[in-house]
C-alpha cells in the first residue's frame, strides 16, 4: 500500500492531491454545528478521544489487535447512537453525505486539515497533524503534500466552501462570479475543474437563450421571447436579466400552467407586505411549490431583486423587510423540482407606504386624545381632525399621540398620514388611515364644596355644575381626582348619594362614628365629572354622663369613655356668652377626672369623642348635651330669743332663697321636723317624717333676698333636735344649706 499522495489506491474518484473545494452541498450548516461542538474538524466527532485516524485510502479509525475498521455509513449510525445528544444532528449530516457520495466524507476532512495546518505554524511538522488526530505513519506525507497545496485567502475560500451551494440551488449567476475568484483549472483539484467547467457551460447556454430572447423580442415574437427567457431562468435561476424578462413578457390574465386566471394578491402592513396566490394553488401545483421575489425600482439604477422565502400563517409569503417610500412589485413564479417551470403571477405596483396601525381615540370634555403606532421606516405623521365646521386648526400630533381641545359637541374624523422618503428625496405619504370620532357632551364640573354645621346637621353648598345633576357621593375605594371624566361602567359604577338623614335646616345628619369623604359629582347622562370632596367627621356619642357641682364654683363630669376614642372634649356653655372647652385623654381622665369651672347659674355640658381626622368638618353627634340647673340654694338657721331677764324668748326659724337669675316655677316647700330625745341626747331626723313638723314655708313665700323669719314652737318639751327638709317635684334641683348640727339641739 502506498503512503503517499498521488498513488492509485484503488477507491472510486480517489484523490490525487489534496481536495482544493469540500464541493458538497450544506457544508456552511455543517461547519455551524462542528463549531458548536468545540471540534476542530469533523474528524474529531468520528473517533474517540485519543484515537487517530487513517485518511490517505479512505477514512479508518485505530481499533484493537492493530486493526483498522473503515468509517462508511453503518459507522456513522453506530457512532450516533453511542453519542447521541449533541453530536446528533452532526453526525446525521455527515451520514447523508456519506450516503450521497462515499468520497465526499474524506473530501471534507482533507480539506479541513489541509486548512488547519497550512494556517499552524508548524504546520510542515509531523507531529502537528499527529496531534490533530492522524496516524504517524500517515502524518509525515500529508504535512509535506499540505504545505505545496495551493493556499486560499479569506475570499476565495469562503467561495469553494459556498460554490457547491450554489450551483445545486442552481444560482449558475452567484456561481460563476464565485468561480471567478478561484484560480482557473481548479489549482489541481480536478473534480473542482469539472465543476467549474460545468458552471462556464450552464453561463453560456443562459446566455444565449437570453440573446435567441432578445432577438424574438425585437422581431415582435413574444411567445418565443417569454419560452427563451423561460429556459434562461431555468439553467440560471438568480439570473437578473432572465427574471426580469419574465416579468417584463408577463401578460395580466395569464398565469402559470396549473391555474391560468391566478392574482397575486398583496396586503401591506406596518411592517411587512404579505402576499398570497388567489385562488389557492391546486395540490400538484402546490406540492412543486412557488418562488417568489420582490423588485425594488430604483430611479436611475438596476431594478434590485429580492427573495421572500417567508411563509405566512394564513397561507402565502411573508415579505418582513419591504422599502419604504419605494415601489415595488412581487412576482411568483412556478417551480418544478425546484427549478422554474413557467412564466410568473405578477402583482401590480405598490408603494411601500403602510399607514399607522393601532389607532385608537378617546373623549372627554372638548377634547379628543388618539394613540397610533408608526411603521419604524417613516419619517413621521401628518395628522389632519375634521369636525362639523371643517379642519381643526392647531392639531398637532408627537410621539404616537395627539390631544385636542377646546372642541364642540359633535361627530369628527381623524386622518393620520405616513410620511416616507423616497430613493429620490422626495416625501411620499400613505393613503391614509381614518378614525371616527365623537365628542359628547360632558357637564360643568363643580369647583368648589362647602359645608357648614349647626343644629347637629351639616350642611352643604357648592359652585359650578350648572347643567348638571350634582350629588354628594361617598366613593367605597377612594375619590378620584377632581376633574376625573368618568363613564357610566357596570365594573366601577357610582356611588349612591350620601344615604343620611335630613336634619334641620336642610342639613344632613351623618352617622355618629363615622369619617366620610364627601365628594361632589357632576352628572349628565351617562358621563360625569368627579368634583372636590371634604371630609366630615361624626365623633361617637359618649354614655353615661353625670354633671354634679363639687363646690367652689366647680363641677365634676364622669361619663363611660367611648371605644377607639384617643381624647373627649367637655364644652360647657353658660349665660350664653361664657363658654369652656376642655381636651382629656383617657390616661388623664382615669387618673384625676374630669372637672370645669362653672358660675351658679345653669349651664350645659357637651361631651364628644375628639376628631380623628385634621381638617375635617366636625359633625357633634346627637344627643351630647347635660343639662345643669342653676345653683338654687335655701339656707335656713334657728335664730335664739332675746333674753328677757334670766329667761330667753322664743327662738326664731330663719329661712332664705338665694337663686342666680330667673327663678323658676317649681320652688319646693320647706318643713322644719323636731326629734325629742326621751331624756337623753336626741337624734338628728332622719327624714321630713322622722319626727314632728313644727312649720311649713311654702314656695311661694320664699323670694331671692327677702329671708322669711317664723317663731318656733314652744310645745316641745325639751331636749329635742330640729332639721329642715326641703318637699315637692323640684327639691331635687336645689341645694339645702343647713347650719351646724349643734346649733339645731334645744335642751
Amino acid at each position: 500500500m502506498g503512503l503517499e499522495f498521488g498513488h492509485d489506491l484503488g477507491l472510486r474518484r480517489a484523490l490525487r492531491g489534496l481536495p482544493l473545494s469540500p464541493l458538497v452541498p450544506g457544508y456552511g450548516r455543517l461547519v455551524a454545528q462542528q463549531r458548536a461542538l468545540g471540534l476542530r474538524h469533523i474528524g474529531d466527532a468520528l473517533v474517540e478521544h485519543g484515537r487517530v485516524l487513517r485518511v490517505l485510502d479512505g477514512i479508518f479509525e485505530e481499533g484493537g489487535a492493530r486493526r483498522w475498521q473503515h468509517i462508511g455509513a453503518d459507522r456513522l449510525r453506530q457512532v450516533a447512537a453511542a453519542r447521541g445528544g449533541a453530536y446528533g444532528p452532526l453526525l446525521a449530516q455527515l451520514e447523508a453525505v456519506q450516503l450521497q457520495d462515499p468520497a465526499a466524507l474524506r473530501r471534507i476532512l482533507l480539506y479541513q486539515l489541509a486548512e488547519l495546518l497550512q494556517a499552524h505554524p508548524q504546520g510542515s511538522d509531523p507531529g502537528t497533524a499527529v496531534a490533530l488526530g492522524v496516524c504517524p505513519q500517515e502524518a509525515g506525507a500529508l504535512v509535506r503534500v499540505a504545505a505545496a497545496h495551493l493556499r486560499l485567502d479569506g475570499e476565495q475560500r469562503r467561495a469553494v466552501e459556498e460554490l457547491e451551494d450554489a450551483w445545486a440551488d442552481g444560482k449558475v449567476r452567484c456561481a460563476a462570479g464565485l468561480a471567478a475568484l478561484l484560480p482557473a483549472g481548479g489549482g489541481g483539484d480536478a473534480l473542482l475543474r469539472r465543476r467549474l467547467a460545468e458552471i462556464a457551460e450552464r453561463v453560456k447556454e443562459a446566455d444565449d437563450a437570453l440573446d435567441a430572447a432578445r432577438e424574438a423580442e425585437r422581431s415582435g415574437d413574444l411567445r418565443a421571447a417569454e419560452d427563451r427567457t423561460l429556459l434562461a431562468a431555468r439553467l440560471a435561476s438568480d439570473c437578473p436579466r432572465a427574471l426580469l424578462g419574465l416579468v417584463r413578457l408577463h401578460r395580466p390574465g395569464e398565469g402559470g400552467p396549473a391555474e391560468p386566471h391566478e392574482v397575486l394578491a398583496v396586503r401591506p402592513a406596518p411592517e411587512s407586505v404579505t402576499v398570497a396566490l388567489s385562488p389557492a394553488p391546486l395540490a400538484d401545483d402546490a406540492a412543486n411549490g412557488r418562488r417568489v421575489i420582490r423588485l425594488t425600482r430604483v430611479p436611475g439604477g438596476p431594478t434590485r431583486i429580492t427573495e421572500i422565502a417567508e411563509a405566512s400563517a394564513s397561507g402565502g409569503w411573508v415579505d418582513p423587510g419591504p422599502p419604504f417610500g419605494q415601489e415595488v412589485r412581487y412576482a411568483a413564479l412556478p417551480l418544478r423540482d425546484g427549478r422554474i417551470d413557467g412564466p410568473p403571477v405578477v402583482s401590480d405596483v405598490l408603494l411601500v407606504a403602510p399607514d399607522v396601525s393601532g389607532l385608537r381615540s378617546t373623549t372627554g370634555r372638548g377634547r379628543v386624545e388618539a394613540t397610533w403606532t408608526e411603521p419604524s421606516g417613516a419619517l413621521g405623521v401628518r395628522v389632519q381632525l375634521v369636525g362639523p365646521e371643517g379642519p381643526v386648526d392647531g392639531v398637532a400630533a408627537r410621539s404616537g399621540t395627539l390631544t385636542a381641545t377646546g372642541l364642540g359637541v359633535g361627530a369628527y374624523v381623524l386622518r393620520v398620514h405616513c410620511r416616507y422618503r423616497s430613493p429620490d428625496g422626495a416625501v411620499v405619504e400613505s393613503p391614509g388611515a381614518e378614525h371616527p370620532v365623537s365628542v359628547d357632551p360632558w357637564p360643568t364640573p363643580v369647583d368648589r364644596l362647602d359645608a357648614s354645621v349647626g343644629q347637629g346637621a351639616v350642611r352643604f353648598s357648592w359652585s359650578g355644575g350648572e347643567d348638571a345633576d350634582v350629588r354628594l357621593v361617598a366613593w367605597p375605594a377612594g375619590p378620584p381626582e377632581p376633574g376625573a371624566e368618568l363613564t357610566d361602567d357596570p365594573a366601577r359604577p357610582w356611588p349612591a348619594p350620601l344615604p343620611w338623614e335630613a336634619g334641620a335646616g336642610g342639613g344632613l345628619v351623618p352617622p355618629p362614628g363615622s369619617v366620610t369623604h364627601v365628594s361632589a359629582l357632576a352628572v349628565l347622562g351617562p358621563r360625569a365629572v368627579a368634583g372636590p370632596g371634604l371630609v366630615v367627621e361624626c365623633p361617637p356619642a359618649v354614655a353615661g354622663v353625670r354633671v354634679e357641682r363639687v363646690g367652689g364654683g366647680r363641677a365634676r363630669v364622669t361619663f363611660d369613655w367611648p371605644a377607639e376614642a384617643g381624647e373627649v372634649a367637655a364644652t360647657v356653655d353658660q349665660d350664653g356668652t361664657n363658654t369652656v372647652h376642655r381636651v382629656v385623654a383617657r390616661s388623664t381622665y382615669v387618673r384625676e377626672g374630669l372637672y370645669v369651672d362653672v358660675a351658679p347659674s345653669a349651664f350645659s355640658v357637651t361631651l364628644s369623642a375628639a376628631p380623628r381626622t385634621a381638617d375635617a368638618v366636625v359633625v357633634p353627634p346627637p344627643g351630647g348635651e347635660t343639662r345643669v340647673p342653676a345653683d338654687i340654694a335655701v339656707s335656713y338657721r334657728i335664730v335664739p330669743g332675746a333674753r328677757r331677764a334670766l329667761r330667753r324668748g322664743p327662738s326664731l326659724l330663719r329661712v332664705t332663697l338665694s337663686c342666680p337669675g330667673e327663678l323658676p316655677a317649681d320652688l319646693p316647700e320647706f318643713v322644719l321636723v323636731a326629734r325629742p330625745g326621751n331624756g337623753r341626747d336626741p337624734l338628728r331626723p332622719r327624714t321630713h317624717t322622722d319626727g314632728t313638723t313644727l312649720l311649713r314655708v311654702d314656695a311661694g313665700t320664699l323670694s331671692p333676698g327677702s329671708p322669711v323669719e317664723l317663731p318656733v314652737p314652744s310645745g316641745l318639751r325639751p331636749p329635742y333636735a330640729l332639721r329642715g327638709f326641703l318637699l315637692g317635684e323640684g327639691a331635687a334641683d336645689v341645694r339645702l344649706d343647713e347650719p351646724s348640727p349643734t346649733t339645731l339641739v334645744v335642751r
